[in-house]
C-alpha cells in the first residue's frame, strides 16, 4: 500500500496577499506567485496591491533597516492609500519616533495654563491653588490668582527674557510632551459630558425625585427626564490653552486629579513668582 498523496493547499498570491486553490493560478502564476485574477490587472494596480500587501505584513513583525527605510519613503508616496496605510504602519511600529517628528515642528507662540487644587510646598506641605499663568514669546509672564468665586485676587508679572522663554516651551514640548496631554492625561477623566454620570455623582449619595420619593446610593430607579436634563457643571481641575507659531492651537482640559506633568508645569512657572526667605543675617539687620 503506497504513501498517500500530499494534498496541495494551494497557492499564496504576492499581489493581492490571499491563499487561493491550484485553479486559481494559471502555469506561469504558479512560478510568479500570481493568481488568475491578478493577472489581469494594470501594471500600476499590480504594484499598488503588491505595495499594500508588503505593508500590512510589516505591522506584526520586526524590521530591518533597509525595511524601515523603505516604509518611511512609503509614507511620502504618491499614492494616497499606500500613504495612508504607510503611515498607520509607521505610527505602530514606532509611535516615540512619530511624537518626536511633530514636536520638532511644534513652536510655542504663546501659553494660557490655568490650575485648581491641591498642589505641594517645596517643604511637602498641602496647600490650594486656584491660578492662571499666562506666557508668550515676549518673555513676559503673567500670574493671576483667584478666589472661590473665581474673582482675580492678586496679579503678578515677571520678565524672564525672550531666550529663557525660549528654553521653558522646548521643555514644555519636548520633555512635558505637552502636546499629547489630552490622549496622555484625559483617557480617565471621570466626566464625559456626552455620558450621564451615575446619579451619587450628579446630586450626591441621596436626593428625592420630582415627587419627593428618596433615591438613594445605588437605587436602580430610572431617573426622571427632567433631573436627567438637568446640565452638569464641573470646574476643570487644569487647562491649558497653547498657540503654535505655525498658526495651529490646542485645548486640553482635565478634571478631578492633577497628573505630575501638569503639576511639574506649575513648579515651573510658579517659581518665577516665590519670595525667597530672608536669612538671619537679613532679618538682623
Amino acid at each position: 500500500m503506497g504513501k498517500p498523496k500530499k494534498k496541495h493547499r494551494g497557492h499564496y498570491c504576492r499581489i493581492c496577499g490571499e491563499h487561493k486553490s491550484n485553479e486559481k493560478f494559471s502555469g506561469s502564476g504558479h512560478v510568479a506567485h500570481i493568481c488568475k485574477a491578478c493577472t489581469k490587472k494594470s501594471p500600476a494596480k499590480k504594484s499598488e496591491d503588491m505595495t499594500i500587501n508588503k505593508l500590512h505584513g510589516m505591522m506584526f513583525r520586526y524590521l530591518n533597516e533597509s525595511e524601515i527605510k523603505w516604509l518611511k519613503n512609503r509614507r511620502n508616496d504618491s499614492r494616497p492609500e499606500v500613504q495612508e496605510l504607510a503611515q498607520q504602519v509607521f505610527e505602530e511600529k514606532f509611535p516615540r519616533q512619530v511624537r518626536n517628528e511633530i514636536k520638532a515642528r511644534l513652536h510655542i507662540k504663546s501659553i494660557v495654563f490655568h490650575i485648581r487644587g491641591e498642589v505641594y510646598d517645596s517643604y511637602g506641605d498641602e496647600y490650594i491653588i486656584n491660578a492662571e499663568f499666562t506666557a508668550d514669546t515676549s518673555g513676559t509672564i503673567v500670574k493671576k490668582a483667584f478666589d472661590e468665586s473665581e474673582a482675580v485676587t492678586t496679579e503678578e508679572n515677571v520678565d524672564i527674557g525672550a531666550k529663557a522663554i525660549r528654553k521653558i516651551f522646548n521643555i514644555i514640548v519636548h520633555n512635558y510632551d505637552i502636546s499629547f496631554w489630552d490622549t496622555d492625561l484625559c483617557h480617565e477623566i471621570s466626566y464625559v459630558p456626552d455620558i450621564d454620570l451615575l446619579q451619587e455623582y450628579r446630586y450626591g449619595d441621596d436626593f428625592e425625585d420630582l415627587e419627593g420619593n428618596a433615591l438613594m446610593e445605588g437605587d436602580d430607579s430610572e431617573l426622571p427626564r427632567e433631573i436627567a436634563d438637568v446640565p452638569i457643571n464641573r470646574v476643570p481641575s487644569w487647562s491649558v490653552e497653547i498657540k503654535y507659531k505655525n498658526g495651529t492651537e490646542r485645548k486640553t482640559k482635565g478634571y478631578d486629579y492633577i497628573p505630575d506633568p501638569v503639576l511639574e508645569l506649575f513648579d515651573d512657572f510658579d517659581s518665577y513668582f516665590l519670595k525667597e526667605d530672608l536669612s538671619d543675617d537679613e532679618f538682623d539687620e
